[in-house]
């Protein structure tokens, strides 16, 4: 099992009114400067629901091109745009899908995917510390090295996570005021085939579902990671009419629903109107209006006191 879900990432037109528009809308805390990074082509900021780390493990991260006057000389260019490009014009994209993992099994994953002539691509290819599914993201992607989710495969040791935070069960902070967000718990993506992505995940990656459940005109498979407090990736396809269906009509298969836990969902809809952000509150699942939001759908549920 892979440690945590590093990022759940959103790409943007532009950083700066993007984080504007989420601080306004839902509340998430104003990011720190050091939360701002820019390299070659690539400029994104790594928004915390929580204010604490090892609360919440797993960050917002938003993502844009940066302009050319930003792309350092002679450095290899980050190719967000053709990265975003790949999705078509679906209204919710991705600049990856990261997932962190211990430096011996990030190689031994490289390893295993070479065996297997997947190919994948390290980033900068000089170094061993990241790569991507699917070849060099700038060159090609094959849709079948990680049945699209665009994974990015880090190591946990350059992340800063304190160690306790590994092991520390899913409870609530101390302190917190009932409207207060805990942390990412789940990332959905839409899929086409649900037993073709599990398959192309468990061949590539080793990696099969802790759950596979059945709802109201859909399948959903949740993809688990080793930390406690780590988001979820969940896997969700459209099996009849409803919810899910409407939106895979809308965006196709890719990333979807972003959700966050927090102390008391009542309260947080409180917050949400007195933000003047339009919401649909139903079955103890609160969903601001998608439109207040990048267009990328939140939703919000009440955390588990236990861990």
């Amino acid at each position: 099992m892979y440690q945590l879900m590093t990022t759940v990432s959103v790409v943007v037109d532009d950083i700066d009114p993007a984080v504007a528009t989420l601080c306004r809308t839902i509340g998430i805390p104003e990011p720190r400067p050091q939360s701002y990074r820019g390299g070659s082509g690539i400029r994104a900021v790594f928004c915390r629901v929580h204010p604490k780390y090892a609360v919440a493990p797993t960050f917002l991260e938003l993502v844009a091109a940066a302009p050319g006057e930003d792309a350092s000389a002679g450095a290899p260019l980050f190719p967000v745009e053709t990265i975003a490009a790949r999705q078509g014009d679906r209204a919710i994209k991705v600049h990856a899908t990261e997932i962190s993992m211990p430096e011996a099994t990030l190689l031994d994953l490289s390893e295993h995917l070479q065996g297997l002539g997947v190919p994948h691509g390290f980033v900068p290819s000089d170094r061993r510390e990241r790569f991507f599914f699917g070849g060099d993201p700038a060159a090609s992607y094959d849709w079948h090295a990680d049945a699209g989710l665009t994974i990015e495969a880090g190591r946990t040791d350059h992340l800063g996570l304190p160690e306790e935070a590994f092991s520390a069960p899913a409870d609530l902070p101390t302190d917190a005021q009932p409207h207060t967000m805990v942390r990412i718990v789940a990332r959905e993506y839409l899929v086409e085939d649900l037993d073709e992505s599990l398959g192309i995940l468990e061949r590539n990656l080793r990696w099969t579902p802790s759950s596979v459940d059945e709802g109201d005109g859909y399948r959903r498979a949740v993809m688990p990671f080793s930390v406690p407090r780590s988001a979820r990736l969940e896997l969700v396809q459209p099996t009849g009419p409803g919810r899910v269906a409407d939106a895979y009509a809308q965006l196709g298969p890719g990333a979807w629903t972003i959700r966050v836990s927090v102390v008391d969902v009542d309260a947080k809809a409180r917050d949400l109107a007195e933000r003047g952000t339009p919401f649909v509150f139903e079955d103890g699942v609160l969903r601001p209006d998608p439109e207040s939001t990048l267009r990328v759908p939140f939703e919000f549920v009440t955390a588990p006191t236990g861990g």
